[in-house]
């Protein structure tokens, strides 16, 4: 392979992708860059729950002390709210705004993840993206393009082998404990043992998605909306 391929690690944060990124550093795999996508949820508050970014904070500081590698942050102006409050300006729900993403086909991760990497992707001539996609994620894997690569399928590396992976160095992500996947703190796709906590242990990001319901022309999630889980929850404690 041509020394002018940039080797572009894709970071998230999870177990996945730290996963691969450790053992990639621990093998000597190159490794030009790391690259982390920040969603903003608004202007003032970040997408992931404050946990994360420590987490991203503490691996960041390993890999820089331990191999001199950093990782890139990218981002981008507008937030989740920006767009949530957009009004559309064609179709049958013109002067409408968008609100609440819809669960298949959403539009939040195309706008605030799919094309920040993508513009940053572009000013890389020649590169080889390494997404962290464990080896039991079969139909996941189907969809890599040419120029992706999942070293945890080649390293045959379950879901459950990188949690095992972080936890015999002590980098276990602490969110894993009570949650199996990880993610934007308002992505409707989460399930709702992960919403109970979002209400009683971050009250202030609970009432912003209150807030954001009473405001959204479509529920939170399909035919229920914050609201109703809010009284769920309230009615179970």
């Amino acid at each position: 392979m041509s020394d002018s391929v940039k080797h572009i690690v894709n970071f998230s944060g999870g177990k996945d992708s730290t996963a691969m990124l450790l053992r990639m550093l621990e093998e000597n795999v190159q490794v030009d860059e790391i690259i982390f996508c920040n969603v903003k949820a608004t202007q003032q508050i970040g997408g992931e729950l404050p946990e994360m970014y420590d987490y991203i904070n503490k691996i960041n500081n390993y890999i820089k002390q331990k191999y001199n590698k950093e990782i890139t942050v990218l981002s981008q102006e507008k937030s989740f709210e920006d767009y949530f409050y957009t009004k559309k300006i064609r179709g049958k729900r013109k002067g409408q705004i968008y609100g609440f993403p819809a669960l298949q086909g959403s539009w939040c991760n195309d706008r605030l993840k799919v094309r920040v990497l993508n513009q940053y992707l572009k000013t890389k001539e020649n590169y080889i993206s390494y997404i962290g996609i464990a080896a039991d994620e079969t139909e996941r894997l189907k969809r890599l393009k040419s120029n992706e690569c999942s070293m945890l399928e080649k390293w045959n590396m379950t879901e459950q082998d990188c949690l095992e992976f972080l936890r015999e160095r002590r980098l276990e992500n602490p969110l894993y404990k009570r949650r199996k996947r990880l993610g934007c703190w308002f992505c409707p796709k989460q399930n709702f043992a992960t919403l109970k906590i979002l209400k009683t242990e971050y009250p202030k990001l609970w009432e912003k998605l209150l807030q954001w319901q009473r405001d959204s022309p479509f529920p939170f999630k399909m035919n229920l909306t914050i609201c109703d889980l809010d009284r769920r929850f309230t009615k179970e404690n």
